[in-house]
């Protein structure tokens, strides 16, 4: 019995100890209570959340929470109110303990704000009192005052308070239209945080009447349309402020929600659809309204499935001659995502990076396509594709490799008998640098200016050619050789000795040409020589190699021809001198009278030519002279005359002046004022011969008299006038 009793016992020892085990209490509580940060104040509507869990609770007016039956572990407890900034802190539950997570937030930092609603007051013609909503939006209370300006009419209670941080204050305004006699639109400023308010006020006298219409009422966007226009008018003889409120849809926007209409004015203001933002069928309305009249403006819009639409930019790809890399941009145009991928490259000189990608509704992506132009051919003309998985797009691309082509022209040069200079041009017509070189045979008297060089792509490049007639072979028939490497351009050169003046420039219409060198002979094959008188003396010429003639003031010597050098109404006359004072240079005689013609003097430091016998003898003085560089400079100048004698009633002589290759003056000289047949022409009449230096008697009551000179090279040409280009050609060379 006693051992029945003992198992008895045992066995409800262990039943005992199993129900123990199993009913133990494995969780704990969290508690805590929230405050402001730096005070004791308590936060109430705290949302606190256990991360882990997904759980959360609001702390109550005395800040305090509590969470119960949490099981042993470590959590992260997350603390969040409006106006404060979030934080969060760990914490560890202990079976059977209660843990406390005090949290003190911060509130948010905030900029000094003051919000004014509404901004506009429109009094219209009725209305003698409205009222704003002054609203505190920073975290700390500030002073704000009201400055109405200098408008009488206007009345404002309160103008000044205080406004604690979130709180708002009303401003009542009243205006007395008895004081008004137009409308008024004026902006009164409410000053706070140191800053400056508008508040604009609008307010037309008893007479003044706003009259607002606002057209369409009704704004249908259907499927697809993202913009709408409405239009208000003011037929009124007021100005009409409207301000647009209602609007309860965020797809849905406006240009502008407020403004003013000038009389007999209108504004149009945009609606906007952002379809992005749409989520379902819309029908909904927005009011536009004056202050007196509401006008109600229904919209209503479709809901479509979201569509990606792609578009790429450009489609064809050129790169021309040089570009290695061109971008093209992949644009979704559609509601959704767009997906999009390349293929189709079968050239290995073409990347094009990314390959595949995104792009956000109504964004864009960027590839760039990169052309390897040292391995790609010669011309390039392959596409690639771009698809969504709908549609696709071919890209084309297009290249050329640069090439340098050379042209050379002309490719003959003929000097003749008298040419010393010619030109060619090397032209590049090929989309490359050209690198060229020219081969000149020796023994020949030719120079180049440049026997190398690089022309880039469609330029050009002048090769002048010289020949140097005192080595030259009697006759020449040669070659230039230009090359760029590749091929080779030949031009030909001709050229022959000439004559005895062989060398000599401009040679056309030459009719006597004195060089002086040492002698008085004429070079040209007319040898029309002349002679000396008082021993003129050889001096060094414009070139070293030749000589010149000095005249002596004090000896009177003279170059005198027998013979007439020119007989010709059109002429040139040409030569170099050097120090001259005032006096005679030359002239030829008349055979009237053995008179002067042709008469070219320094007068009071400046030249002076005189073509007829006439104005030689009768208006030497009343003839003006040439106005022209300095001659009197010890140095030598090219000085040339073209004169022409235009044998008419009452005829004039026009003489052009060049000093040194440049043309200096043009005179006109009057012929004598007898009639064409009574004497005009005897005023010319035929030369004898000719005389430079020396003094010169023109007429009873004027002799010009001997200057100091030295000239060269003397050329007249009977019956030409020299262009400029050929007075310039003399003049470099120097003849």
């Amino acid at each position: 019995m006693k051992q029945t009793i003992y198992l008895f016992a045992l066995l409800a020892a262990l039943v005992v100890a199993s129900c123990t085990e199993e009913e133990r209490d494995y969780t704990g509580s969290i508690q805590g209570i929230v405050t402001e940060s730096g005070t004791t104040t308590p936060l109430s509507g705290v949302q606190v959340s256990v991360v882990n869990l997904g759980t959360s609770t609001t702390t109550g007016s005395d800040g305090q929470f509590h969470f119960n039956k949490v099981e042993a572990d470590s959590y992260q407890l997350q603390f969040k109110k409006t106006g404060y900034v979030t934080n969060t802190r760990n914490v560890n539950v202990v079976a059977g303990e209660t843990a406390n997570c005090d949290m003190q937030l911060e509130p948010e930092k905030k900029e000094a704000e003051i919000k004014i609603e509404p901004s506009t007051l429109n009094f219209g013609t009725t209305q003698t009192e409205l009222s704003v909503t002054v609203t505190n939006q920073g975290n700390a209370a500030t002073e704000w005052s009201l400055n109405l300006g200098d408008n009488a009419w206007l009345t404002a209670s309160p103008l000044s308070g205080n406004i604690a941080a979130g709180k708002t204050q009303s401003i009542v305004f009243t205006v007395n239209r008895d004081q008004l006699s137009a409308t008024q639109n004026v902006k009164v400023i409410l000053s706070a945080f140191g800053n400056s308010y508008t508040i604009s006020v609008s307010c037309a006298p008893k007479s003044a009447k706003s009259e607002m219409t606002v057209t369409p009422t009704s704004l249908d966007f259907g499927e697809t349309e993202q913009e709408k226009n409405i239009t208000i008018k003011n037929t009124g003889n007021a100005t009409l402020t409207w301000h647009i409120s209602g609007i309860t849809e965020e797809c849905i926007s406006v240009s502008a929600t407020e403004g003013s209409v000038e009389a007999e004015g209108s504004k149009v203001v945009k609606v906007t659809l952002d379809r992005t933002k749409q989520t379902k069928d819309l029908n909904t309305s927005f009011v536009i309204s004056d202050g007196i009249k509401e006008q109600t403006i229904a919209v209503k819009a479709a809901k479509t499935e979201a569509k990606a639409e792609m578009k790429i930019e450009p489609t064809l790809l050129d790169f021309g001659y040089e570009s290695a890399e061109l971008p093209l941009t992949v644009s979704n145009t559609g509601t959704a995502e767009l997906k999009y991928t390349v293929s189709g490259i079968s050239a290995d000189y073409i990347t094009v990076s990314p390959m595949e990608g995104s792009v956000a509704a109504g964004g864009n992506q960027i590839l760039q396509v990169k052309l390897n132009r040292e391995t790609m051919p010669e011309t390039v003309n392959t596409t690639f594709v771009i698809s969504d998985g709908t549609n696709q797009e071919s890209i084309t691309v297009k290249a050329t490799k640069a090439v340098a082509k050379m042209s050379v022209s002309p490719l003959s040069l003929d000097f003749g008998e008298e040419a010393t200079e010619k030109n060619f041009t090397i032209s590049n017509v090929g989309t490359a640098e050209l690198a060229w070189t020219i081969t000149v045979p020796e023994g020949t008297g030719l120079k180049v200016s440049d026997t190398s060089g690089v022309t880039a792509p469609s330029g050009t490049k002048q090769i002048t050619v010289t020949l140097d007639r005192s080595i030259m072979p009697e006759t020449l028939n040669t070659a230039i050789e230009v090359s760029d490497g590749t091929r080779k351009e030949s031009v030909a050169v001709t050229a022959v000795k000439g004559s005895d003046i062989a060398g000599t420039v401009v040679t056309q219409g030459l009719y006597t040409y004195y060089k002086f060198d040492g002698n008085f002979d004429d070079a040209t094959e007319n040898k029309i020589n002349g002679f000396g008188t008082a021993s003129p003396a050889f001096v060094e010429g414009v070139t070293s190699e030749g000589k010149a003639v000095k005249f002596s003031k004090t000896d009177n010597s003279t170059f005198v021809v027998a013979k007439p050098i020119i007989d010709s109404k059109e002429m040139t006359i040409s030569f170099w001198g050097k120090d001259f004072s005032d006096g005679h240079i030359f002239h030829l005689n008349s055979s009237i009278n053995t008179e002067p013609m042709f008469t070219l003097s320094v007068s009071s430091g400046s030249l002076k030519f005189l073509v007829t016998r006439y104005n030689n003898i009768h208006q030497y003085n009343a003839l003006p002279s040439f106005v022209h560089p300095t001659l009197t400079d010890g140095k030598w100048h090219h000085i040339v005359l073209v004169s022409d004698f235009e044998v008419t009633k009452y005829s004039t002589i026009t003489t052009t002046l060049y000093v040194d290759g440049q043309p200096a003056y043009v005179l006109t000289e009057n012929a004598n004022h007898f009639s064409e047949n009574g004497g005009s022409q005897s005023s010319y009449n035929t030369g004898t011969s000719f005389t430079m230096g020396g003094s010169l008697k023109l007429n009873n009551s004027l002799t010009l008299p001997a200057t100091n000179m030295s000239v060269d090279n003397f050329r007249v040409y009977d019956t030409r006038r020299l262009s400029a280009s050929e007075i310039k050609e003399i003049y470099n060379a120097k003849q």
